[in-house]
């Protein structure tokens, strides 16, 4: 049995994390300030700190009370909307919190450091899908905080010998995704549906996204704690899918026409988005299982059992 720390454990992608590093039979200890995330969404096996990865003497506290095996650090700042945006705290949260992290796993020589990123980093590409060593260019605070943890993990990686591996979100979704902005379609659509009220389509509706279920990136964020070496994954569906695709996959699950409202473009779109994932499959064998209806009829099923 192996102990890893997941930060970030009650929220969205690290609550499922946790689950199937129990489930696998592993001890696990989250840290997690609930500004975000959830204490419903923590595993009952798990151990929980309350606090925040930005407070050093709190992660120097645990480190000391625990030896782990591997970190995996999905802790991060969410941004609403672009008004909503706060610079300093993703550059606290997602930089300092990361060296915080980085700084006790050196010290306590703990295993392999996986840092969640985000294919926010990549911008607005002018080439799809997007390789690992494409042109880093984030246009949001969330991602340019998250290009500048990702410098000073490779940094750390190459001047201090951390072991580490950094996963480029793609737009993940699934049973106990909040509700943020455009990267959460899916889960907006899930609670107009559920609601019986229209689904908002702004501009044409052929934005591409990188859609990925949530069991799938569990599945590859797991298998990076075993993976030798150090390297950089986009960890993605590989697949681009337009806002009317997942329109006609919510029309299929539901057996039904929905009502669809048309609204004009919103400012800011990001455009035409898909990752390529073949480093990450010849990595890890591994490959997306999910397809979008089978993804969304899940997630749909979550939330009418949440009702």
């Amino acid at each position: 049995m192996a102990t890893y720390l997941v930060t970030g454990g009650c929220g969205f992608i690290g609550s499922h994390i946790c689950d199937r590093l129990i489930s696998d039979g592993h001890a696990v200890v989250v840290l997690d300030d609930l500004s975000t995330g959830s204490d419903k969404n923590l595993n009952s096996e798990a151990i929980f700190y309350l606090g925040s990865v930005t407070d050093k003497e709190m992660v120097a506290k645990i480190f000391a009370d625990h030896q782990f095996d591997g970190i995996i650090h999905e802790a991060s700042h969410i941004n609403t909307s672009v008004p909503a945006e706060d610079p300093r705290r993703d550059l606290s949260i997602n930089v300092e919190g990361t060296l915080n992290l980085m700084d006790a796993a050196l010290e306590r020589k703990s295993g392999k450091f996986v840092f969640a990123s985000s294919v926010a980093i990549y911008g607005s590409p002018s080439k799809i899908p997007v390789l690992e060593s494409g042109p880093i260019k984030p246009i949001y605070s969330y991602g340019i905080a998250k290009q500048c943890a990702e410098e000073y993990i490779g940094y750390y990686g190459a001047m201090r010998g951390l072991d580490y591996h950094i996963a480029r979100y793609g737009n993940v979704y699934g049973p106990r995704q909040p509700i943020y902005g455009e990267v959460g379609v899916i889960a907006i659509f899930t609670q107009k549906l559920l609601k019986g009220t229209p689904l908002t389509v702004f501009g044409d509706g052929q934005h591409l996204r990188d859609f990925l279920y949530i069991h799938d990136a569990v599945d590859a964020t797991v298998g990076l704690l075993d993976l030798p070496g150090s390297e950089t994954f986009n960890l993605a569906s590989g697949k681009a899918t337009s806002v009317n695709e997942v329109v006609k996959a919510f029309e299929a699950t539901s057996a039904r026409p929905l009502e669809i409202l048309s609204a004009p473009e919103r400012a800011n779109e990001l455009g035409k988005f898909y990752a390529d994932i073949s480093k990450l499959c010849a990595a890890l064998n591994w490959r997306p299982k999910t397809d979008l209806n089978s993804g969304i009829e899940a997630t749909l099923e979550f939330y009418r059992d949440q009702a």
